[in-house]
């Protein structure tokens, strides 16, 4: 499992699977959610309009102003494992370390995108467990992250 985490997640120049035993996890094989959440665009910013009462619809400038987008909440399912009890909850203890030392440049190789986020709120958990099938201990969270200015 090692070789096939490495180099899918960085943050801030980190790769958190090798140095935090974190990686993005999915609910069930074959789901998308962590890149879907990643790559939805981004709502967009509502034009000023003028609503006259004495008619129907809204005014708005023959000429669009350039379309910007409103900041976003992503969603993304993290899940850290290690050999040993001890181990796991200094590799835990460090990515929350590192999830709150302020802006997070989260680089996706395989996307070919680098988002720069800052932690907000970890909407779920699930509980440490040993796997006997990987001989791991590990767990499961949701985290949100803020986007404040989303690119394409």
């Amino acid at each position: 499992m090692e070789q096939v985490l490495e180099g899918l997640l960085l943050i801030n120049g980190q790769d958190v699977y090798t140095t935090y035993g974190a990686y993005l996890t999915e609910l069930k094989a074959g789901d998308h959610a962590n890149y879907n959440e990643l790559l939805k665009p981004p709502a967009m910013k509502p034009y000023t309009a003028v609503a006259y009462r004495e008619q129907d619809g809204e005014a708005l400038p023959d000429v669009l102003p350039i379309p910007r987008f409103e900041a976003r909440d992503i969603t993304l399912h993290f899940a850290i494992t290690a050999e040993t009890k001890t181990d796991w909850f200094a590799k835990y203890t460090a990515f929350i370390t590192l999830l709150k030392s302020g802006w997070l440049n989260i680089e996706v190789p395989e996307l070919n995108k680098t988002y720069k986020m800052y932690y907000k709120d970890c909407t779920n958990y699930e509980q440490l467990t040993y796997l006997k099938e990987e001989a791991v201990y590990a767990s499961r969270f949701k985290l949100k992250l803020r986007e404040p200015k989303p690119g394409i």
